[in-house]
C-alpha cells in the first residue's frame, strides 16, 4: 500500500533554504538534484506566475529524470480566469519534455476563495476542464461552497480530482472533510499559521492526524501529498518526517543538522 504514496513539497527553488536543506556552496543549478535524492515528487509552482518553457521543463526533466512534477497552471485560468486558445496552447506546450517522460502528475488547478459556486463558474469549469481534457487535472477551490455532494459528483464524472488541503482554520478554506474523488488522491498542506501563511511547522501529533486522514483516503490510488509549509524548508522538515512515520525513508539518505533540528522543540512540548 505504502508504494503508491507519494511525499514531496511545494516547489524546491528557495533562496532561504540555502545553508538549511541545500548545503551554503551548492550552485543553484544543482537543487534539484539534491532535492530529487530525498523525495520523487515536486510540485510546480513557477508556471502560476510564468508559463513554462521547453527549454526549462527540459532541463528539469535532465536533471531529474526519475522525479515526478504536479504543474500549478497559470493565474489566467485559475484568478484572472480570461484565456484564449492560444494560451491553453502555448502552456501545454511548455510542459512537452515532462508529459514525453511519462513524469506529469497532474495539472493543479488552484482557484481563490472569490471563486464561489454560482451558474456562471459551472460554466467555466466545464470549459476549463474540456480545454484541458487530455491531461490528468486536480481542482483545489478555496470556497466552502463548493464542498457538497453535487460538486462531487461532477468531479468524479470527469475523472477530476479534488484536492484535500489542511489551512488555517481563520482563513476560512474549506480544510475537511477530506474525500477520494478521481483516479488519484491529491493533498496539500498549508501550515496553520493564519498570521504568516506557509511559515509552520507541524509537530509529530499534527502529523499523525494527517497521516491517518491520507491512509483514509487512500483507496489503493496513487496518493500525493505536498506540503506548502516553504518558509524556512519547514516543509522539508516535515515531509522527511512523514515519510520516515510511513516507513518509506531511506535510512541510508543523510539529512542536513539544520533539518534534524527543526524536530527537536516539539518532541519536549
Amino acid at each position: 500500500m505504502r508504494k503508491k504514496i507519494y511525499i514531496g513539497c511545494s516547489g524546491f527553488s528557495y533562496r532561504e533554504w540555502r545553508g538549511v536543506f541545500y548545503p551554503q556552496s551548492m550552485p543553484k543549478e544543482r537543487w534539484l538534484e539534491h532535492y530529487k535524492k530525498y523525495f520523487s515528487v515536486v510540485e510546480l509552482n513557477f508556471s502560476f506566475y510564468k508559463f513554462p518553457s521547453q527549454s526549462i521543463t527540459k532541463s528539469l526533466v535532465l536533471k531529474a529524470p526519475h522525479l515526478k512534477f504536479a504543474v500549478k497552471v497559470h493565474e489566467k485560468f485559475t484568478h484572472l480566469r480570461r484565456y484564449s486558445k492560444e494560451d491553453v496552447e502555448f502552456f501545454v506546450k511548455g510542459l512537452e519534455p515532462i508529459v514525453e517522460k511519462g513524469n506529469l502528475v497532474a495539472l493543479l488547478f488552484q482557484f481563490p476563495e472569490s471563486f464561489g459556486m454560482k451558474e456562471e463558474n459551472w460554466e467555466y469549469l466545464e470549459k476549463l476542464h474540456y480545454d484541458f481534457a487530455e491531461f490528468p487535472q486536480a481542482f483545489e477551490v478555496r470556497n466552502k461552497s463548493w464542498i457538497n455532494r453535487e460538486f462531487f459528483r461532477w468531479l468524479d464524472e470527469r475523472n477530476i480530482t479534488l484536492v484535500n488541503i489542511d489551512a488555517p482554520k481563520e482563513v476560512g478554506w474549506p480544510v475537511g472533510p477530506w474525500v477520494s474523488i478521481g483516479e488519484f488522491n491529491y493533498v496539500r498542506l498549508h501550515g496553520r499559521n493564519s498570521k504568516k501563511m506557509y511559515d509552520y511547522l507541524y509537530g509529530e501529533e499534527e502529523l499523525e492526524e494527517i497521516l491517518k486522514k491520507v491512509l483514509k483516503i487512500y483507496e489503493n490510488k496513487p496518493t500525493y501529498v505536498f506540503f506548502n509549509n516553504t518558509v524556512g524548508a519547514k516543509c522539508v522538515a516535515n515531509a522527511i518526517k512523514l515519510k520516515m512515520m510511513l516507513g518509506v525513508w531511506n535510512e541510508n539518505i543523510p539529512i542536513p543538522n539544520s533539518i534534524k533540528r527543526m524536530w527537536i522543540p516539539k518532541e519536549f512540548e
